[in-house]
């Protein structure tokens, strides 16, 4: 399954779904591409050919298999360059990069922001003119990412970074969870109104990656540690955020 979208004159975003439930995104500008988290090859070069597209460079939000599958077959087919956290896990890195950092693609300006967590390290990708932010596996459409090498404070740390971004911000994540973290998130706060009605939608078929901010603000409970109505519903008032946060991960981990 692939869309795409435009992004203005001869810019677009292609959305693809690889292996079973994984995101790829692909960002073009006149014959010029880019990839994020290419977790599969094949799929990638065909859209590259299908498109006449030149793929310049792949953006690596982290090393699990899943999100790096396909750079070295891009690699050796394209000769793009290789961008991601420092991080000898990552097959065919060629420049390692950092929070903070800013790159320049074309048109695009993408602030790069150190999100660990999930992983050490772990990147994401924020397009600041276009208010597109990819998460990788930071963050998901009502959900976020286990901690296999972070901890919890880290992982909700990283999280507030997000927090702080614009709330039409567009969130392109790494995986199709919805469904699943949405009925976790509707256990967790049943007499939420708003995440009700966006499990009913996605359980109707509807995708909703990529999801905003706002929405997630709203329905997304690891976003929503600071909010009275949650902490309340999880026992926690009057907590640390980041406890609440490992609370319910902790939660979540274990359904």
């Amino acid at each position: 399954m692939t869309e795409k979208k435009s992004l203005g004159e001869n810019q677009h975003l292609y959305q693809l779904r690889v292996l079973e439930d994984n995101y790829t995104y692909i960002i073009s500008w006149d014959q010029d591409a880019l990839v994020v988290d290419p977790g599969e090859g094949e799929p990638v070069e065909k859209l590259l050919e299908d498109e006449k597209l030149t793929l310049k460079n792949i953006l690596i939000t982290h090393y699990h298999a899943d999100h790096t599958g396909g750079v070295e077959l891009l690699k050796k087919k394209t000769e793009c360059h290789v961008i991601g956290p420092e991080d000898e896990r990552i097959p065919g890195l060629d420049q390692p990069v950092a929070g903070g950092e800013e790159l320049l693609f074309g048109p695009f300006s993408i602030e790069v922001f150190s999100t660990p967590g999930h992983t050490k390290p772990h990147l994401i990708y924020y397009f600041r003119d276009l208010h597109l932010l990819f998460t990788g596996d930071l963050l998901f459409t009502g959900g976020c990412g286990r901690l296999f090498e972070g901890t919890p404070e880290e992982m909700w740390n990283s999280l507030e970074k997000v927090l702080a971004l614009p709330d039409d911000t567009a969130i392109y994540c790494g995986h199709e969870y919805t469904v699943a973290n949405l009925e976790f998130a509707v256990s967790v706060e049943p007499d939420n109104a708003a995440l009700q009605k966006r499990l009913e939608e996605a359980k109707s078929g509807k995708v909703l990656v990529p999801s905003t901010l706002a929405e997630e603000k709203a329905t997304n409970p690891f976003l929503r540690v600071q909010e009275e109505s949650l902490q309340k519903a999880v026992g926690m008032v009057g907590q640390a955020p980041a406890a609440v946060f490992a609370h319910i991960r902790a939660l979540k981990d274990n359904t």
